[in-house]
């Protein structure tokens, strides 16, 4: 746990770097490593309610601004989205942080549509990460066209 705060702490401070912006369409990759697995908001909400299967982490790989601005809520305490933003991914040094933090755990990507959080998936697998990842398709805006509950700000929500 205090990983990764030191990990949080280092991402909050570099994203203010230039915000690196890419276009609409949802990407899909299958690695030697792992895979991505496309999942519906709805089927992220079950995986992250169901706490028989394990801890699933909700990653955000947006901006800090937009993530401030608002994020999922997720229904436990344990399971907030953490802030991971695709700048900082495409850096070797902060994908391969990733990759120790989270190496074998369930992570679910998102950003606003899934075209980002496609590509971070994509970057980590590549860059040796054997635990299947999996990208919300749709995003946070399909999150939100299903009626699932958002936080913004400091807020901690549900």
């Amino acid at each position: 746990m205090k990983k990764e705060a030191i990990f949080i702490a280092l991402l909050l401070l570099i994203t203010s770097l230039p915000i690196y912006q890419h276009g609409e369409s949802a990407v899909v990759s299958t690695h030697q490593q792992g895979e991505l697995i496309n999942i519906t908001a709805e089927e992220a909400w079950e995986m992250l309610n169901n706490e028989e299967d394990g801890k699933q982490i909700p990653v955000d790989v947006r901006t800090f601004g937009e993530y401030f601005n608002e994020r999922i809520s997720t229904p436990h305490i344990y399971d907030k989205p953490i802030l991971c933003p695709l700048q900082l991914l495409e850096i070797p040094l902060f994908t391969n942080i990733f990759i120790k933090l989270f190496q074998g755990k369930e992570v679910i990507l998102y950003c606003r549509t899934a075209h980002r959080s496609g590509i971070a998936g994509k970057l980590i697998l590549e860059s040796g990460y054997d635990t299947p990842l999996y990208n919300m398709i749709g995003g946070i805006t399909a999150w939100k066209d299903a009626g699932l509950p958002t936080v913004s700000g400091l807020g901690f929500g549900a």
